[in-house]
């Protein structure tokens, strides 16, 4: 028997009364359990299931060592209730973009307690946030760091130079000089303000304290009082930067996964970099 704290990454009705979890657990990673009888009611009990993005306590039956079984939810507690994120239609679709990309970027029973971390704070903050997109980036860096697959921003992956760095590249794994990117097929092309801030995203303490995007002393408030206390100067241009941070950040996820995250475009619905 497992005991465990786990996020819902994903649901699927298996009967009327039993439901398929997807669980991202903090000890034991990716989970993938049948919650048999969830959806059944008692005569004091109205029972609707396990919904998604749904942070609680668990306990499972299971018999890991064979990768293909499913385990057994024995019992679900509810122990944070994020209302929040289902008031506003960015917020929930922010949420269930990092749910979505922690479930297919992650391999059953591979624990990451620091991303389990990283993702509840994400919820947390996404549940009365202002602005989603810089809490989202914050999160794929983090989530990029934990699995292994962080892009190089401070060089070209191909010579080392620090300057004149205008394509990325996810096959290679990192930004690419003008100089290199000609003999290069796969490239997405990108600008000065977004490697700056990706590259203080990725260098700077703020992440691991309280995952938050900055660009010099210039960063999209997350909360309304933030908006209300401290108006920012350049918020056209760091927004651009931040949205441009997300566009190659999902585009070098979408070449890890396969294929484009699903919810990517309902964030941001037109890329803003021109992959070529």
């Amino acid at each position: 028997m497992i005991g465990d704290e786990a996020v819902v990454l994903g649901r699927l009705d298996f009967s009327e009364t039993s439901q398929i979890l997807v669980l991202f657990t903090r000890e034991h990673g990716k989970v993938r359990a049948i919650a048999k009888g969830v959806k059944r009611s008692t005569r004091t009990r109205f029972a609707v299931g396990v919904d998604l993005l749904d942070i609680g306590r668990v306990m499972l039956s299971s018999r890991h060592e064979r990768g293909e079984a499913l385990a057994t939810l024995t019992e679900w507690k509810q122990t944070r209730s994020l209302s929040g994120l289902r008031e506003k239609l960015e917020r929930i679709h922010a949420a269930q973009y990092a749910a979505e990309i922690t479930m297919h970027l992650t391999e059953d029973w591979d624990p990451h307690a620091e991303l389990f971390d990283a993702l509840t704070a994400t919820l947390a903050r996404l549940a009365d946030a202002v602005e989603a997109l810089p809490i989202v980036v914050a999160f794929q860096v983090a989530l990029l760091e934990q699995i292994g697959s962080a892009p190089r921003f401070d060089a070209c992956v191909m010579c080392g130079r620090e300057s004149e760095l205008a394509h990325f590249s996810s096959f290679e794994g990192g930004l690419i000089c003008r100089h290199c990117e000609p003999g290069q097929v796969e490239k997405w092309a990108v600008g000065e303000a977004t490697v700056a801030l990706l590259r203080r995203q990725q260098e700077s303490e703020w992440r691991r304290a309280k995952g938050r995007l900055s660009i010099g002393d210039c960063r999209l408030p997350e909360t309304k009082t933030e908006a209300n206390e401290r108006p920012t100067e350049n918020a056209q241009s760091t927004k651009r930067s931040v949205v441009g941070s997300f566009a190659l950040l999902n585009y070098h996820i979408a070449h890890l996964m396969g294929r484009e995250p699903l919810l990517a475009r309902s964030l941001v619905p037109r890329p803003i970099q021109r992959r070529v």
